[in-house]
């Protein structure tokens, strides 16, 4: 077996990035192994390689440097372990792993064989291009799950999603308009043709509109962008409305700063304030976090059948040049980084 490259994160300190040779091992049993055409760098990626997310991480196995950063992936099989049967070496597939040490930025993964993790390419699919997609897709959907939505109850409902322009904000508005809902995105003024165009039935700019004004309008709020509005955001629910969910909440920053016993009790404590907010009949409330989810992944093959799902790629680099992939990130430019081994 030959050997593969990975591109290693040596210590949090400086973030440190290096093209490293790794030995590469059969797949397990209900695994299998992906020689990897591509695999995006997300935001959550530039934070971990610096430490972010450490100290809660580590009881996953996941914290602990060197390590190898990525959750997406799209590739070829290249090899099966024992007891995988719904997978042929040469199948293209496409998935996210759970974060871990042993990232996606490599030449070759190893996955589990599930439907949370993994699933075929869809034809005429741009490997590339797909590779950014399953990561945060999942974590809108899970957040989409978490206000209350689902795609049967949401034919007819309002729903804001601040932080609308950006990758999850864009899934949000192209999957919710497909079920149905109404859409109403928080965003930038020259972002707001943006969001027509995946679907949104009104985008506002918090300058003119502030929350006052959308203040008991919405079954459903959604938080992509700024902690710091979560508040305001619900009390643009109304009452009885389904619910809220953000994914940018203090979890893992707390935890960092306070240790784990003390960051428990902050997060039980702030989210108990934030549960206290909701208007009156109002129950959902989530702080979303990334896991692998089947019935996620299996909602994304199914818009991409369609022709939706569309996430901008803003650079394609080497595995070599990976630090260019980061700070592309880290500098908040137009679209997903996307590593080719």
């Amino acid at each position: 077996m030959s050997p593969g490259k990975s591109l290693l994160c040596q210590d949090p300190e400086t973030g440190a990035l290096k093209l490293v040779e790794t030995i590469r091992s059969a797949p397990k049993s209900g695994e299998v192994e992906i020689e990897v055409a591509a695999a995006s760098v997300n935001p959550i990626d530039v934070q971990r390689a610096l430490g972010y997310g450490r100290k809660l991480l580590s009881l996953l196995g996941a914290g602990e440097f060197p390590m190898v950063l990525g959750n997406d992936f799209a590739g070829t099989i290249s090899a099966v372990g024992d007891g995988v049967t719904s997978y042929n070496i040469g199948d293209q597939v496409f998935g996210a792993k759970k974060p871990s040490r042993a990232g996606t930025h490599s030449s070759h993964v190893c996955v589990k064989a599930a439907p949370e993790s993994l699933a075929m390419v869809p034809d005429g699919t741009d490997l590339k291009t797909i590779a950014a997609l399953p990561y945060s897709f999942t974590t809108m959907w899970l957040a989409v799950r978490g206000a209350g939505l689902t795609k049967e109850n949401a034919p007819g409902k309002n729903v804001l999603i601040h932080g609308a322009a950006g990758g999850l904000g864009s899934f949000a508005i192209q999957m919710l308009s497909d079920w149905g809902a109404e859409v109403t995105a928080i965003a930038f003024p020259k972002d707001h043709d943006h969001c027509v165009e995946l679907g949104t039935s009104k985008a506002v700019d918090l300058s003119s509109t502030p929350f006052d004004e959308l203040a008991g309008l919405f079954d459903a709020t959604l938080n992509f962008a700024t902690w710091d509005h979560d508040q305001q955001l619900l009390g643009c629910l109304r009452e009885n409305a389904l619910g809220h969910a953000t994914t940018v909440h203090p979890l893992l920053r707390t935890f960092d700063e306070s240790g784990l016993i003390k960051g428990a009790v902050k997060t039980f404590l702030c989210k108990r304030a934030s549960r206290k907010a909701l208007p009156e009949g109002v129950k959902n409330y989530q702080w979303t976090i990334f896991q692998p989810n089947a019935n996620a992944l299996s909602e994304l093959v199914r818009l991409l059948h369609k022709g939706q799902a569309k996430l901008e790629v803003g650079l394609e680099v080497p595995l070599s040049d990976g630090r260019s992939a980061f700070d592309h990130i880290e500098a908040r430019k137009a679209g997903r980084a996307v590593l080719i081994p």
